[in-house]
């Protein structure tokens, strides 16, 4: 057993495979925060789940997680996040956590500007990154009676996003989605008024579409240690994402081929903000001419972290060599994991019956269809097997297939 504690925030199953990686690494069990108890993280072996109680704020969470360092008091605890509201969260209240937590995350300064897609977009256009052609919209003047939404100087059709997405996470209004599009100046105006008039006054970024279907996009994700060097890099073809309004952008399923162009790219627009830690990368790929297109950079793993896993590279040796002082680990090498070939498999928590018929690409679905033995679904974990964990994966399975025939019946060349 290693003689450290990960401390995971969430309740998803992107917070499972963070503990996943933990125990495949060291056998350790980690130690959950959450609301509630929900499938991804219940009647878990890996994991023992501490309760804050459904609708707790964040003095509850502060004080649950100051209980878990006074009981492991004689424990070097690692402290991990992955949702943009808790990296917001953490760096509100960093110098608290920074008492009894191991906090392996870049200072706010530089978490802020990663977060920022306003700040990605300038970074890229430094260092000869293609963006799409975007048009910030100010909603902080939305106060003003007199206020209207803008004349967009884009081609449309568009998708409007938050340049900081922490705020809009966590709105409740009707119509609400993850990324709005529009095909018009006139649908771009209703949805920059549906998300003033919902109290949102954050910029919003208005951007030109890459066509494209879900297998235009690309994802790269990187542990960063604390002198600057890349210690574990992955990439990936993503295959199929979710469709449901609320989950749109998120993977599901994405073939593990390196994409080594991108893999630098990354690594230089990450030395360029002065980054540290893990962080995920969203590209797609234009199709009218082939180039590479970067959308958004999360400042945290990112909700399929364990397709780095099925790369070959586990993400947990990585933040625990650049902290093996800290954690008690004093002889775990900081060696980049990046070095050696990257495994080639198909990471995926969906069926391959609802993945082929999204593949319109023949040669690729072929390609894909000879993986099918090295599908690796995050939950499905030999060292974790209960009958009700079977039965929830059974259950999310079928939601998601009826997700999909709600939201996204068929291809179409935009992924939206």
């Amino acid at each position: 057993m290693a003689p450290f504690r990960p401390v995971l925030l969430g309740t998803d199953l992107g917070v499972y495979s963070i503990a996943r990686s933990f125990h495949e690494a060291y056998g350790v069990r980690s130690i959950v925060v959450s609301n509630q108890l929900r499938g991804p993280i219940d009647n878990s072996r890996i994991i023992d789940n501490v309760l804050v109680g459904a609708g707790a704020g964040e003095a509850e969470t502060i004080a649950v997680l100051r209980d878990v360092a006074r009981r492991h008091a004689d424990t070097p605890l690692l402290l991990v996040v992955n949702a943009e509201h808790e990296v917001e969260w953490l760096m509100r209240n960093r110098e608290l956590l920074e008492r009894h937590y191991v906090i392996p995350y870049a200072s706010n300064e530089v978490l802020r500007l990663a977060g920022d897609k306003t700040a990605l977009d300038a970074a890229c256009t430094r260092l000869g990154i293609a963006v799409p052609a975007t048009q910030p919209v100010d909603l902080s003047a939305a106060e003003d009676g007199g206020w209207s939404p803008p004349s967009l100087e884009l081609t449309f059709p568009v998708v409007l996003k938050p340049a900081v997405s922490a705020e809009h996470l966590l709105m409740s209004f009707p119509g609400k989605r993850k990324v709005y599009t529009a095909a018009s100046q006139d649908e771009a105006s209703a949805v920059l008024r549906r998300l003033a008039d919902a109290g949102l006054r954050e910029v919003v970024l208005a951007q030109e579409l890459i066509p494209g279907d879900d297998t235009q996009g690309r994802t790269v994700t990187c542990y960063v240690d604390r002198s600057g060097q890349v210690t574990m890099m992955s990439s990936g073809q993503l295959l199929l994402g979710l469709h449901a309004p609320t989950m749109i952008g998120n993977s599901a399923t994405i073939l593990t081929e390196a994409q080594p162009e991108l893999e630098q790219q990354t690594a230089a627009l990450l030395r360029e903000l002065g980054f540290t830690g893990f962080a995920n990368v969203d590209i797609k790929i234009d199709p009218r001419d082939g180039r590479a297109h970067f959308l958004d950079l999360n400042p945290r793993i990112g909700r399929p972290n364990y397709y780095a896993n099925v790369a070959g590279r586990n993400p947990a040796r990585a933040v625990v060599a650049d902290f093996r002082a800290e954690l008690g680990v004093p002889g775990e090498p900081a060696v980049p994991q990046y070095s050696a070939e990257q495994e080639v498999g198909v990471y995926s928590y969906l069926p391959w019956h609802l993945v082929r018929r999204y593949l319109t690409d023949p040669q690729l679905r072929r390609r894909v269809g000879r993986l099918r033995r090295r599908f690796h679904h995050p939950l499905a974990y030999p060292n974790d097997r209960h009958p009700r964990r079977l039965l929830y994966r059974v259950a999310a399975t079928v939601n998601l297939v009826r997700d999909f025939r709600r939201h996204y019946p068929r291809p179409t060349a935009t992924g939206l």
